[in-house]
């Protein structure tokens, strides 16, 4: 294809991404759990909205449901990444892409909010709480007409042309400001998404467009936690708590790590949840190399493996249900035998002293990199032990199950954190995982129910599990 088929080929995919008349991608059926946890999103989207006006300070903001259009080669991102400013805006879960867009227009009259979309305009509007909705299909022709100055328009226009009239007197006479939700990792090695496409067709229409990056309003809205997010956060944190006791019970000698991550998922399934990430089931017994991984490929490739648990041996768990899209993350490492051995115990407790050293030093005002130093402070004193550990001391969970935000500056009341840490110590591994909320005077360890003091550990080992190890040894 030639230089400018190429780039009149972009430029269709991008109108036809925001304003084509394909149907929004059929979705799976959704649990009851789902649903019920649901409860209260309109509500917090209309919320949601209103801040995110008040923050822009004038202009306009266009939010799409849109799809991550190129490989995502950073961590566990979801195929859903790039819908979730939509989701979190509106409280439509059903509008996959390229299904709807949303016009925010603070400084308008009438139409503030609007929401383009081929879904049953009474269920948008009931989901959602926005008033004005249209076929998707209007946007472009609307976002066309309100370039034009609103000083500019004739009577006729201002009479018939209710909508772009009104997003033009939002925009003003002056610099027009445009905030896009634009893809959130971008691979310079592949095509252009459409939607980047769109935002070059938009400078090419006007020298006064002032195009912004909405990720800067959205993200320090989404690290911290609404009620809303708070709900759903907890529902998957409990999930993911009984999933990962079962495959701690369950974990034992003879059994593939396959075999106790798929009942660790099974629970989740069972409870109404999904995964927020592939459940990491691992041997943690006689590593010979460091556990440092440079690509997700190569991660997601440990993730995928499976090996038969031996004598003696530790079982590292790495796992998050997801609720409505909010995930949890929290790794535990547990005995194949009914005891830790006296080497394991001696590095459990280690790593286990550093894991509740970093949580009790969560508090606003605290950084990430503060964090991290008392972490790897500690491993190095314990002897050295830092030099296994290759990762960060954590992140936030939300959205995402290593959600977009600040991790240059300090912490604030309502953030959910994941602490994590360990280390490799003479081939064996004991790594930690634990959410945290951060609270107005220090924090709250939310997973502090999923045993992890060593006696905590070997208790629960000696509980029968749901799914009985024998069954699953059967037909060997």
């Amino acid at each position: 294809m030639t230089g400018l088929g190429a780039r009149a080929g972009a430029l269709v995919l991008a109108l036809g991404a925001l304003a084509g008349p394909e149907p929004a991608v059929a979705q799976g059926q959704t649990s009851l759990a789902a649903l019920e946890n649901r409860e209260g999103h309109r509500e917090a989207a209309i919320t949601r909205r209103a801040e995110l006006m008040r923050r822009m300070e004038g202009g306009l903001a266009v939010v799409t449901s849109a799809d991550r259009s190129q490989p995502n080669l950073y961590e566990f991102f979801v195929p859903d990444t790039e819908n979730h400013d939509f989701v979190f805006l509106t409280g439509i879960y059903e509008s996959q892409p390229p299904g709807s867009v949303l016009v925010l227009n603070p400084s308008g009259e009438t139409f503030r909010e609007i929401l383009y979309t081929d879904l049953d305009p009474d269920e948008a509007r009931r989901h959602s709480g926005i008033e004005h909705v249209f076929p998707r299909g209007r946007f472009l022709e609307h976002l066309s007409s309100a370039l034009t100055d609103h000083r500019n328009l004739r009577i006729t226009q201002l009479r018939f042309k209710e909508v772009p009239s009104d997003l033009a007197r939002g925009w003003g006479d002056e610099e027009k400001v445009l905030y896009v939700n634009y893809p959130r990792f971008t691979n310079l090695d592949e095509p252009p998404t459409p939607r980047l496409a769109f935002v070059e067709r938009l400078r090419a229409a006007t020298s006064e467009l002032d195009l912004r990056d909405a990720g800067d309003l959205l993200d320090p809205m989404r690290m911290v936690a609404d009620d809303f997010a708070m709900k759903n956060l907890l529902a998957a944190i409990e999930i993911t708590g009984a999933g990962l006791m079962e495959g701690m019970k369950v974990a034992r000698p003879e059994l593939t790590t396959r075999q106790v991550m798929e009942t660790v998922d099974y629970v989740f399934r069972l409870r109404g949840a999904d995964l927020g990430f592939p459940t990491g089931v691992s041997l943690a017994s006689d590593l010979d190399e460091e556990l440092q991984w440079e690509t997700t490929a190569e991660e997601e490739a440990a993730r995928k493996g499976d090996a038969r648990i031996g004598e003696g041996m530790l079982v590292h768990f790495d796992t998050g249900a997801r609720m409505n899209h909010y995930s949890a993350d929290i790794q535990r490492t547990v005995p194949a035998g009914p005891r830790f051995t006296d080497d394991q115990r001696r590095v459990y407790e280690g790593v286990l002293a550093v894991q509740k050293a970093v949580i009790g030093a969560v508090r606003p005002g605290v950084t990430w990199q503060e964090l991290h130093q008392l972490a790897v402070s500690m491993l190095r004193d314990l002897g050295g032990w830092d030099e296994s550990y290759t990762y960060g001391i954590g992140h936030f969970i939300g959205l995402e199950v290593h959600e977009h935000g600040d991790y240059v500056g300090p912490l604030q009341p309502g953030m959910v954190l994941a602490i994590e840490q360990g280390a490799i110590v003479d081939g064996t591994r004991v790594a930690f995982e634990d959410d945290v909320l951060v609270t107005e005077s220090g924090y709250e360890w939310l997973t502090r129910f999923i045993p992890i003091e060593i006696d905590e550990v070997e208790a629960l080992r000696r509980e029968e599990p749901l799914v009985r190890p024998e069954m699953l040894l059967r037909g060997r």
